[in-house]
């Protein structure tokens, strides 16, 4: 990592610090593959390997203070993230043999939050349901089906750079939906729209 890539990522950490949601969500879009690539190579499971993904990032919001004095991000992330996963493990064990000491077992990220990302979760797919008849297939072509923006001008007979646009505009249009109709904290906001990103 070169000295400007270093400068720009302490400030970004900085920001994040001050609760700039912003600069959170950056921060989420940066390193988000790497994180649910290490999750998913040790869990082997997609859905846990998101879910503890998501208790990473959360993890990091809850301790954003001390991030201006974080010298490697990297490395920060990744302890994180050993310890989210090594605590998801210990969870599983006790769930199996429930007899094993409790001081061998650690908390995961709060449940509270979790329960949040899945209402918020809900919160944009009425979201979806409040586009355009033609947005709203979309989006839902490209984000929830899973087609490239290829497939869906193909199939719908328009321009790759119409389809993106809609896109766009529909994840825009998603995150003023939730600031208006969620009190839930920047954190849970940024994650539940993330997975649609």
């Amino acid at each position: 990592m070169n000295h400007h890539t270093t400068d720009n990522e302490k400030y970004l950490l900085q920001q994040v610090a001050e609760g700039h949601a912003a600069a959170f969500a950056l921060l989420v879009d940066l390193f988000w593959k790497r994180v649910y690539g290490s999750t998913l190579a040790l869990t082997k499971s997609p859905q846990t390997a998101e879910e503890l993904t998501q208790d990473i990032f959360l993890k990091i919001w809850e301790q954003r203070t001390s991030l201006p004095q974080v010298e490697n991000f990297g490395v920060y992330i990744y302890v994180i993230g050993r310890n989210q996963v090594i605590s998801a493990m210990r969870k599983k064990v006790m769930a199996i043999v429930p007899d094993m000491p409790g001081d061998l077992v650690e908390e995961m990220s709060s449940p509270d939050l979790q329960l949040e990302l899945k209402e918020t979760s809900g919160l944009i797919y009425a979201g979806i349901e409040a586009l355009s008849p033609v947005r709203r297939k979309i989006f839902k072509m490209s984000r929830i089906n899973g087609l490239t923006y290829d497939e869906i001008a193909t199939e719908l007979g328009i321009s790759k750079n119409t389809v993106k646009e809609h896109v766009v505009l529909a994840l825009g249009f998603l995150r003023r939906y939730l600031q208006d109709h969620s009190d839930k904290t920047v954190p849970v906001i940024v994650l539940a729209l993330h997975c649609f990103r």
